[in-house]
Order: structure tokens, then C-alpha cells, then sequence
């Protein structure tokens, strides 16, 4: 997790007065963009395009980001609640696991419309891990939980020697593209051949019945 605030944010930190704020992006078939407060926010994503974000106000809630001591991999979760329960289809069809995940802290500017943002940072990223939704009868809550990316280096990294795994490496590159078909070939080595001649013991030959005609070839 980075601690390299941008000057504007610090600025805005350090006054008596400030209206801190976090927003949550999450890369789903509809994209959620949403942040802690009231009506419009408009601020640049990690990627510099600029984006509409959305306030929960009282109807969501973000967990505490920890940081472990050790430097282990620490998640996040999500809440959203009261939501009415003739969406739930189309909340449900909205589950995709392994989706980007990111949340921001950023400040708001301090004034009649209270919508100016002086800037943001971007706090966490991750990918989607659970998502739960629990039907209250005529609404649901829906809870997403995230996993850091430095959960991948607990995974082991596992190569193949496929054309599919080679194309996504290196794309056009036809090393591997016949592996398949060489599973089912079938290989002939050759064979020495080898001479020799050994007599029934009649005309007279050398002793032991070998005849010595054999080996001046």
C-alpha cells in the first residue's frame, strides 16, 4: 500500500476543517462506481479517465483496510444494503469473480456545493474473491469481498508447453503448434543388422565346426 500522498490531499489533511471521502471501483459487466456521501462526484480513475461516481451515502459501508506486520496479503469487503428486491436477477447476474477491484481516498473541497474534489489517491487494488447477497424479503444486501494481488504469491506459477500458452506469451510464434500431433507419432529407430555363420561341422573346417570363411568378410 503506497503512503505518497499527493501535495493537494496533504494540504487538504492538514487543515482544521476537511471532508475526506473513499470510493470503490469495481469492474463488473455494469461497472460500479460509487463513494461514501451524497449525490455526484467526477474524478480521474487510476487509468486518467475521468469517471461519475456515485454516493451510497447511509446505504453503503467499506471495511477498514489492514496491513499486517508481516507484509501478508489483507482483503477488503464491501457492503451495499436496502436494495430493492426486484433487482435481485440483475444483481445476481452481476457476480463475476476475479474481477478489478480498487478503492480510492480522496477530499472534497469545501464550499456550498461541497462536489469539487481536490484530489484523490488510489488506496487499494485487488480482485473480486465472494459475492454474497441476502434476501431480507423486500430488500437485499449485497456484500462483496476482495483479495489483495499479493495473494498471487502464495500461488505457484504453472507454465505448459502448449501452442494456447505460447500464442498467449509470445502471439504469432509457431514453435509449439505441432505438440499435439507428436503425442501420436509413431517413431522407427534403426536396427543393425548383424552376420555371422556357423557351420554343422561337416567338410572339414576349423575346430569347434566354425568356419573360418566367416569372418574374412
Amino acid at each position: 500500500m503506497s503512503r505518497d500522498l499527493p501535495a493537494e490531499l496533504i494540504d487538504a489533511v492538514e487543515q482544521s476543517v476537511v471532508k475526506p471521502f473513499l470510493a470503490v471501483f469495481i469492474d463488473l459487466p455494469d461497472p460500479v462506481h460509487a463513494f461514501t456521501g451524497i449525490g455526484e462526484l467526477e474524478f480521474e480513475d487510476s487509468n486518467g479517465d475521468l469517471q461519475t461516481w456515485i454516493g451510497a451515502g447511509r446505504l453503503g459501508a467499506i471495511d477498514t483496510i489492514a496491513e499486517a506486520t508481516d507484509g501478508s496479503a489483507t482483503g477488503i469487503k464491501v457492503s451495499l444494503f436496502d436494495v430493492p428486491s426486484e433487482h435481485a436477477a440483475d444483481i445476481a447476474a452481476q457476480a463475476t469473480r476475479g474481477a478489478l477491484f480498487e478503492v480510492y481516498v480522496g477530499a472534497i473541497e469545501l464550499g456550498d456545493d461541497w462536489h469539487s474534489v481536490i484530489a484523490t489517491k488510489l488506496l487499494w487494488r485487488g480482485r473480486v474473491d465472494e459475492y454474497k447477497i441476502t434476501d431480507a424479503g423486500t430488500t437485499l444486501s449485497v456484500e462483496i469481498s476482495g483479495e489483495s494481488r499479493a495473494i498471487d504469491q502464495r500461488r505457484p506459477s504453472i507454465k505448459r508447453f502448449t501452442d494456447e500458452y505460447q500464442q498467449r506469451q509470445h502471439p504469432g510464434d509457431l514453435f509449439l503448434q505441432y505438440v499435439p500431433q507428436m503425442a501420436e507419432v509413431s517413431i522407427l529407430w534403426a536396427k543393425a543388422e548383424s552376420k555371422s555363420a556357423v557351420s554343422n561341422g561337416a567338410g572339414g573346417g576349423s575346430p569347434g565346426g566354425i568356419s573360418l570363411s566367416s569372418f574374412s568378410e
